[in-house]
């Protein structure tokens, strides 16, 4: 009886859990707050076609998400009747969503036909309440895309090992194509992904596949030898230009930490390290499944996490000093698995409980804060201010391009940046701003938009600045200062 109501239980939440999904992370899909990041994306998606690919030629990223992105946008905005008047972002946010619901689907179907459904429930209730899923479920970043190419290629190359057809291949290759175009590290990822294919191959003395697996792999790299020349240009200029390298101190790893099972922008102790040990707690059971199933994808694909990481930390040293716990979010589809896994293993349902309840816990803790972000009204207070105080005729300096990108929520009036602005920069009408005779033709007032962490420059003898609103917006300090002129 009681065997019966446990495989009862168990289907009905392979059934329900993608709508589970929806109702949770669809919350952080219908607001329009923008973190800096999300505001690029959403200023450089508003350009041509062309010009997104000339500005992400300068950046980091390819322009493969921009581009399926700005197509997404475009489809939404027909739909009038959805539309607002104003500048609006839900659709933005709602194209990670269908990526992350694809993905639990992905762990619906592939995984229940891999292992069992017991396994796809795991699956996707850890998906869930893995914090790192939420943050990213409503971020208009590529992470989302990305996460799901990358999962679907790797629970298709398990496929494959277990009975190889065309159909498949295609598929995987398919899904390569998209994983490497997504980021640079779910590139990084793709390629260790290939390597572990062709060990795995020859272990099993699959030679006749060898053929297959060469003509996907070098349709993978005929697909991306566009974007890798244009990377590894990106590449000698940062190593050109850089003046020191990031050098790792004893709290790099709990940073990375940070970004895998909380989130940097509001960080939880609590979740961190409850996090850490829990992955290695359910690792123990995970790996006694998979010394006793003799299927060890789950250990390969916490392999190619680690050894992300291990590059991207060293790529710090020579090339760039920005590597982030977050880029190697495209392979926690691998990590859900091995918490799945790990789980199936437990046998007490009291030990069950008690890691269930921990990983509501991680959740739980997490899940408002992100709520707190996405649902701060400090965009309100900067728009009511907005509506009320600058007129068209005024003139928006920027103290640099962190601060500019609240640009995104009027993009047609004009802006200068003080100093210096990137190359890259996609956010529109600006200029930067390095001598007074600019400002000279200026009819109306001059508001100059600074971060509270960052002093205001002194604009004496021309100007004198007077703080006129102070608020807080997706965890930064604003700062709007009216510059009065001195005659």
């Amino acid at each position: 009886m009681n065997s019966g109501k446990s495989v009862n239980l168990c289907h009905m939440l392979w059934r329900i859990l993608p709508f589970v999904g929806i109702a949770i992370w669809g919350v952080f899909c219908i607001t329009d707050n923008l973190g800096y990041d999300e505001a690029y994306t959403a200023a450089l998606i508003s350009h041509p076609v062309g010009e997104l690919v000339q500005i992400t030629a300068q950046d980091v990223h390819a322009p493969f998400y921009y581009i399926l992105l700005k197509g997404f946008s475009s489809l939404c905005d027909a739909v009038t009747f959805f539309a607002p008047e104003g500048s609006h972002f839900w659709q933005l946010k709602l194209f990670s969503l269908v990526f992350m619901t694809a993905y639990l689907l992905l762990g619906k179907y592939m995984v229940k036909r891999l292992f069992d459904e017991e396994t796809a429930v795991f699956f996707m209730l850890f998906s869930l309440l893995m914090p790192s899923m939420g943050v990213q479920a409503g971020n208009v970043r590529m992470y989302a895309m990305g996460l799901f190419f990358f999962t679907a290629a790797g629970l298709l190359a398990c496929d494959i090992l277990r009975a190889s057809t065309g159909k498949k291949w295609i598929l995987f290759t398919i899904c390569g194509i998209g994983s490497v175009y997504s980021h640079t590290f779910s590139m990084i990822q793709t390629f260790l992904l290939y390597l572990i294919l062709l060990g795995a191959l020859l272990w099993q003395k699959r030679y006749t596949l060898l053929g297959m697996y060469a003509g996907s792999g070098l349709l993978v790299s005929v697909c991306y030898m566009f974007w890798l020349r244009i990377l590894y240009r990106q590449m000698q200029e940062r190593i050109g230009s850089m003046s020191q390298a990031l050098a790792p101190t004893i709290y790099t790893p709990i940073d990375y930490c940070t970004d895998w099972f909380s989130d940097p922008l509001a960080p939880s102790t609590l979740a961190v390290y409850l996090g850490i040990g829990l992955t290695v707690a359910v690792g123990y059971y995970a790996v006694g499944h998979m010394r006793r199933a003799g299927d060890y994808a789950a250990a390969w694909a916490m392999g190619i996490m680690g050894l992300t990481t291990v590059i991207g930390h060293l790529l710090s040293y020579r090339v760039a000093s920005g590597f982030m716990g977050r880029y190697v979010f495209f392979g926690f589809g691998g990590l859900a698995l091995w918490y799945a896994l790990g789980m199936k293993e437990i046998r007490s349902r009291r030990a069950r409980a008690a890691v269930g309840m921990l990983f509501f816990l991680c959740f739980a803790v997490q899940y408002r804060s992100e709520l707190q972000i996405e649902y701060d009204d400090g965009l309100e207070q900067y728009q009511a201010f907005y509506e009320e105080n600058i007129e068209p005729e005024d003139m928006i300096l920027a103290s640099s391009i962190h601060s500019l990108y609240l640009n995104v929520y009027h993009p047609d009036r004009p802006y200068m940046v003080y100093g210096s602005l990137p190359a890259f920069s996609p956010f529109h009408n600006t200029t930067v701003f390095r001598q007074w005779e600019q400002l000279a033709d200026v009819e109306g007032d001059i508001w100059f938009f600074a971060l509270d962490s960052l002093q205001a420059p002194d604009f004496s003898p021309h100007y004198q600045s007077e703080c006129v609103l102070t608020f807080r917006y997706m965890t930064l300090d604003f700062r709007i200062y009216r510059l009065i002129p001195l005659r």
